[in-house]
């Protein structure tokens, strides 16, 4: 670092005790729940010690990559390791929490920078949390002039827009609460040649596969295929998972994973420790049988036209 100027050899000292400090939590969080209380509090003392080495609330931590992750962390270890008090509709939401624990603990350029960085990742990460809405307003009371406003400006118009979508008549949601077995749910389209695409909110490689659903659309219209989109997503996600649905325009048949074939969906299309990965396309026949357990992405378009072909020639 000799010979550089003073502005830039402290910001990469800054960055190299943030992403320090990175690496310790995620091995405190190891320690936290997998040793003795008495293991976990030695390494608390340890991670206060780092806070004052670290200097996350430095200026100059806003230019490390980690700073986000860093502070994150810092709010977890603080409520929930720790177990500092703090009310518990805050703990209902992490985005809530955080903020809280941003304007608590740190100050100046770092506060700024680290609230502005809630809004911006809720949009990047497509999370669209519809309470972190509310939290703007508070930003703009902290920070009425700050430079961050029109990025945070463009976040929270996608947010509303994800959270304010009106739901497409094409998008369909089948009641399926009395759906026992997986069959319960392709004997809905018997007769008919489906794409079933299974996924998740949380999944970013289902939700960039997404680009590609148009061709995919148009040809299923035209031969009377049935798109299905099995989400395994959690109760808790429901509202979300049809927001999505609507979001990214995916024409076709909805349906959430229950317990009551949960188990019988991961045997079935996971490995052999029942471990699913996702996006996962399936082709199932007219006759309901399984054509193609691992079918071709809608990116290759040709091959699965071929796939879809095949699949309803064999299962009449």
């Amino acid at each position: 670092m000799k010979g550089v100027d003073e502005d830039l050899y402290e910001k990469a000292c800054q960055n190299t005790r943030i992403q320090t400090m990175w690496a310790f939590q995620n091995q405190l969080f190891g320690i936290a729940y997998r040793y003795s209380e008495a293991t976990k509090q030695s390494w608390l003392k340890e991670w206060e010690k780092m806070m004052e080495f670290c200097r996350v609330n430095h200026p100059a931590s806003t230019f490390s990559p980690a700073f986000h992750e860093v502070v994150y962390n810092n709010a977890g270890i603080t409520y929930y390791t720790k177990e500092e008090p703090v009310d518990e509709d805050l703990k209902k939401n992490p985005n809530k929490l955080i903020f809280h624990y941003i304007e608590k603990n740190l100050t100046g350029q770092a506060q700024e920078s680290a609230m502005a960085l809630l809004f911006l990742r809720d949009a990047n990460e497509e999370k669209y949390d519809p309470e972190i809405l509310p939290l703007e307003e508070r930003f703009k009371q902290l920070y009425p002039h700050s430079k961050w406003q029109p990025l945070i400006n463009e976040a929270i118009a996608k947010n509303k827009a994800f959270n304010q979508a009106k739901m497409p008549d094409y998008i369909h949601f089948p009641n399926i609460d009395n759906a026992k077995t997986f069959k319960d749910i392709t004997d809905l389209y018997k007769g008919k040649v489906i794409f079933m695409d299974i996924w998740a909110t949380w999944c970013g490689p289902c939700r960039a596969s997404f680009a590609y659903v148009k061709p995919l659309q148009e040809y299923a219209k035209a031969n009377d295929i049935v798109l299905l989109y099995l989400s395994i997503d959690r109760l808790e996600e429901d509202a979300k998972w049809r927001k999505m649905a609507s979001h990214y325009d995916l024409m076709g048949e909805h349906v959430r994973v229950q317990e009551a074939f949960k188990d019988e969906i991961y045997t079935t299309f996971g490995n052999a420790q029942k471990a699913l990965s996702i996006p996962r396309c399936v082709i199932i026949g007219k006759d309901g049988e399984i054509k193609f357990k691992s079918a071709t992405s809608p990116e290759d378009m040709e091959k699965l036209k071929s796939q879809l072909k095949e699949a309803a020639q064999t299962g009449a």
